[in-house]
């Protein structure tokens, strides 16, 4: 429970840094903007390359793989190997990749048939639970001492499920009174988005236990298999199944925008902005994001890449909350639609609190999050290298 207070907090705090950048630098990218406003060209290259190769397509190989989990669940007859998951986790992401191409449309009508099903396995599965729930499931927890050590390592694969919040304010422009509202509806939904995953909690412990659910690959289906017996669980399954998909092309559909907005700015590879002749899609973007992610699922493992990504991404939100101190010194006079409220002192309890996050992740995790980070410096001279032989062609042609 602790777990899920801290990552909420230092989620609420986090956007609401965003939620005064935003409506002040109102530009396609969002946070790389902001980077470079603060820190520069180079800054902002390495901060997107990081969250590229250090967070967007870990995630991606995460939920393909959490896709895999659960389809072996489902159709237990097929006795999938781990090396049968790593198929299916790859051909999910061929197959949406196919889709994102043909265009934004098609990703968006896949995305909106299966979004309701995210909500719905989760309330159906919170109301089971709870309804069976045995008290004594809990004695293990009132017998030791809290330590707040553990809470916050907890709370680093806890931020995983509150991602996202920055979102709400890349559309500061299109809300009414953004001064009072976009903060309102940024702690108002991520605490509607903390209070679910801790009734989830509640739910799933109190019904299975922890000992069961430790070494479960889908604590969710478990939880529907004692409330509900095998049928209702096959269902739950399935609902969670369909969720994944859908949120696996969800990201297919949004993450490699990000690259193709920082090369259209010139701030990235200029092949990443390639349109489709006939589709007007970023294809190449997508295929190398479809590319970078299935090697990631042939390499690792559903832990492995929830923790390197949550590392990475919430080092680069302590950049992005520096970004915000730096800017205040640097650009006075920005017009800002919306000051975070209680800075400076909310300003560093954002950075220290995600900072502290950064830290309790495992060594072996900071040593690979923080290799994916360092390969931006390399990719960063190829890419001033090959701009200045670009431009030099040019000039002389």
């Amino acid at each position: 429970m602790l777990a899920w207070i801290i990552a909420g907090a230092s989620a609420v705090l986090c956007a609401l840094v965003y939620a005064e950048l935003s409506p002040a630098m109102p530009k396609a990218g969002g946070s790389y903007v902001y980077i470079y406003e603060a820190f520069g060209h180079g800054a902002s290259f390495m901060y997107g390359w990081s969250m590229i190769f250090g967070t967007f397509l870990p995630v991606m190989a995460m939920m393909a793989t959490a896709f895999a989990s659960n389809f072996a669940v489902l159709f237990p007859g097929l006795n999938l190997s781990v090396t049968g998951q790593r198929l299916v986790a790859t051909a999910l992401i061929l197959i949406l990749t196919f889709v994102n191409i043909l265009g934004v449309k098609s990703g968006s009508t896949v995305q909106n048939i299966f979004t309701i099903a995210k909500v719905s396995v989760l309330v159906v599965a919170i109301v089971g639970g709870l309804v069976v729930l045995k008290p004594e499931n809990f004695t293990s927890m009132t017998t030791k001492t809290v330590e707040w050590g553990n809470s916050f390592a907890t709370a680093v694969p806890a931020m995983a499920a509150l991602g996202g919040y920055y979102t709400l304010s890349y559309m500061s422009g299109e809300i009414k009174n953004p001064k009072r509202n976009l903060p309102l509806a940024t702690i108002i939904g991520m605490g509607i988005v903390v209070v679910i995953n801790m009734l989830l909690t509640v739910a799933c412990v109190g019904s299975v236990d922890f000992g069961n659910l430790a070494g479960s690959a889908t604590p969710v289906s478990d939880t529907a298999q004692v409330a509900f017996g095998s049928i209702g669980a096959t269902l739950i399954t399935l609902g969670a199944t369909v969720s994944i998909f859908g949120s696996t092309n969800g990201t297919l559909l949004s993450f490699p925008r990000v690259a193709y907005a920082m090369a259209e700015n010139h701030m990235m590879f200029p092949f990443f902005k390639k349109l489709h002749p006939k589709y007007k899609t970023p294809h190449i973007t997508i295929l190398v994001y479809a590319a970078g992610a299935v090697i990631f699922i042939w390499t690792g493992n559903f832990m492995t890449f929830l923790m390197m990504s949550t590392f990475v991404g919430c080092l680069s939100e302590v950049a992005v909350c520096i970004a915000l101190i730096v800017l205040r010194k640097k650009q006075p006079n920005l017009e800002r639609s919306f000051k975070m409220w209680g800075y400076p002192v909310t300003a560093i309890l954002a950075t220290a609190i995600t900072l502290i996050l950064v830290f309790s992740v495992s060594t072996q995790e900071m040593i690979s999050g923080g290799f994916l980070m360092l390969t931006s410096v390399p990719a960063y001279l190829i890419f001033l290298f090959t701009n200045k032989k670009m431009r030099t062609v040019a000039a002389e042609s």
